[in-house]
C-alpha cells in the first residue's frame, strides 16, 4: 500500500509540475465584458459567436471613416444611417472569418485543433522574436508585442482569432488551388479544383468578371485632381500613364487592366470597389470610390477595358488565378450565406452605446 501511495504522490507531483510550467508568452484572458456575445451564427452542428472584443476592434478601426475621430457623433440622430452601414461592414467581415473557418473544417483542417494551436503559437513567437531574416519582431519583448496589438484596437483573443482565420484561409487555398514549389515547378501539387482553359475563357467572357484599371489614392483631394487630369487627357493611354506617374500602381495593371470577379476582391473591404467595377460603362472612368479599410480610408479610380482575346492569351496564368479565386470565393460565399441566415443578435449588441466604445 505504501508503494502505491508513493507512486500516486509521485505522479501527482509530476503532473503538477507539468501543469505549472510557465509559458514563455502566456495567453492574455479576455475580461467578462470583452467576452460578451454580440451575435451568434449556426451552420450544421457548429456555432460561431461574434464577441464584443472583435466587434470593438472592427468598430474602432472602421469608425474613423464616419466620425472623424469624434465618438460623440454616435450619440446624434444623424448617426443612424452611418451606423447601419458600418454594422453591415462589420457583419460582412465577421461572416468572412467564420465562413473561412467553416470551409477549412469541411476540407479536413480543424482551425481549433492542437495542430492549429501549435501553428498560432509559432506565429506569435516569431512575431515577438523575429526570424533572424525577414521578420524583425520585437526583440523578444512580449509587452511591446501586446502593446502593438492594443494599438491596433485588439485584445489578445481578437488578434488570435485573426491569426486562426489567416491560417485557415491558407489551408483552403492550398486545398483548392494546390501548392507551388517555386524552385522546382515539377513538384507542384494540383489542388482539388479542376478546370480547363475553356472554363477560364468562359469566366473571362462572362458577366461575372470585368477588366479594369485599379488606381488607388490615399487622399480624396489627390484622387479628384488625378481623375480630373485624366478626364482632360484625350488619349486614354496618356491618361493612364499619368496615373502611373502619380501613384504606386503597377504600369501593366493600369495600362492592360486586371481581371476581377465578383469574389476576387476582399468583400469585407472592397464591396464598393467591386460594385463600381461591375456598374461601370465600357471605356469610362468611375467616380471616386471610397473604401474604408482597417488601415484607413482609400480612394479608388477605375477605368473599364474591353475584354480582348490577345489580353487573355498573353495573361492566361493570371486569368486562371483569378478564376480559381472566384471559385474559392463562391464556396466561401455559400457558407457565409448560411451563416447570415442563422444570425441571432443579443441584447448586449442591441443596447450598445457606440460613443463609449474604446480600448481603455
Amino acid at each position: 500500500m505504501k508503494k502505491l501511495i508513493a507512486l500516486i504522490l509521485t505522479l501527482a507531483t509530476l503532473l503538477l509540475c507539468v501543469g505549472c510550467k510557465k509559458e514563455k508568452y502566456p495567453e492574455i484572458e479576455s475580461t467578462e465584458e470583452e467576452s460578451r456575445a454580440m451575435m451568434t451564427f449556426r451552420i450544421g452542428d457548429e456555432t460561431y459567436t461574434l464577441r464584443y472584443e472583435l466587434y470593438r476592434a472592427l468598430f474602432l478601426n472602421f469608425s474613423g471613416h464616419y466620425d472623424n475621430g469624434d465618438k460623440s457623433f454616435w450619440d446624434t440622430e444623424g448617426s443612424k444611417e452611418a451606423l447601419a452601414e458600418l454594422n453591415e461592414k462589420i457583419l460582412r467581415y465577421t461572416l468572412d472569418i467564420f465562413g473561412v473557418l467553416h470551409v477549412a473544417k469541411c476540407i479536413g483542417f480543424d482551425p481549433y485543433s492542437d495542430e492549429a494551436e501549435d501553428i498560432i503559437k509559432e506565429y506569435i513567437r516569431i512575431s515577438i522574436e523575429g526570424d533572424g531574416d525577414t521578420i524583425v519582431g520585437f526583440g523578444g519583448d512580449y509587452d511591446a508585442y501586446l502593446k502593438s496589438i492594443k494599438d491596433a484596437n485588439m485584445n489578445y483573443a481578437a488578434h488570435k482569432l485573426l491569426i486562426r482565420y489567416s491560417i485557415a484561409y491558407d489551408k483552403v487555398l492550398e486545398h483548392y488551388a494546390g501548392t507551388v514549389n517555386a524552385s522546382n515547378p515539377t513538384e507542384n501539387e494540383a489542388g482539388a479544383l479542376r478546370f480547363t482553359r475553356d472554363d477560364v475563357l468562359n469566366f473571362y467572357n462572362s458577366e461575372d468578371s470585368v477588366r479594369v484599371s485599379l488606381i488607388t489614392c490615399y487622399s480624396r483631394e489627390r484622387a479628384e485632381a488625378l481623375r480630373n487630369d485624366m478626364l482632360a487627357t484625350p488619349d486614354i493611354t496618356d491618361a493612364l500613364k499619368k496615373a502611373i506617374s502619380m501613384t504606386t500602381a503597377t504600369p501593366s495593371d493600369v495600362l492592360d487592366g486586371v481581371l476581377i470577379g465578383t469574389h476576387t476582391l476582399d468583400e469585407a473591404y472592397y464591396s464598393e470597389v467591386t460594385k463600381a467595377a461591375f456598374d461601370l460603362e465600357l471605356g469610362s472612368f468611375s467616380d471616386i470610390v471610397t473604401a474604408a479599410t482597417e488601415n484607413g480610408t482609400e480612394y479608388w479610380i477605375l477605368y473599364k477595358h474591353e475584354k480582348k482575346m490577345d489580353c487573355f492569351d498573353n495573361n492566361y496564368n493570371a486569368m486562371a488565378d483569378v478564376f480559381v479565386s472566384q471559385k474559392i470565393g463562391e464556396i466561401i460565399e455559400g457558407a457565409k450565406a448560411s451563416l447570415r441566415a442563422s444570425l441571432s443578435e443579443s441584447d448586449a449588441y442591441r443596447n450598445l452605446k457606440h460613443s463609449s466604445i474604446s480600448m481603455k
